[in-house]
């Protein structure tokens, strides 16, 4: 059963944006996740907060999206995020 991985960001910093996608790719891949789709407008209902960007990633199942995010090669890359953006995620099994 397949998860997904949606997540809502605002950077502060569009380069370190663009340079924590790059190397978050790479370790998404690592454990079997896809990137599915990416909007800069994406349309949000019953909440204040707009997000910059909508994310979803697509991974095998919901034990690989654990595995992704609490990994040891995530760690650096998401303290990284923690220095120019906000960002939440929930994920889905479908």
């Amino acid at each position: 059963m397949s998860a997904y991985m949606i997540i809502s960001v605002s950077p502060r910093d569009q380069e370190k944006m663009t340079e924590y996608e790059t190397r978050t790719l790479a370790v998404v891949e690592k454990f079997g996740g896809r990137p599915v789709a990416r909007d800069t407008s994406p349309e949000v209902f019953e909440t204040e907060h707009r997000p910059a960007i909508g994310v979803i990633l697509e991974f095998p199942d919901k034990q690989a999206v654990l595995d992704f995010y609490h990994s040891e090669e995530y760690r650096p890359l998401k303290g990284f995020r923690h220095t120019f953006a906000t960002a939440s995620a929930l994920v889905v099994e479908a």
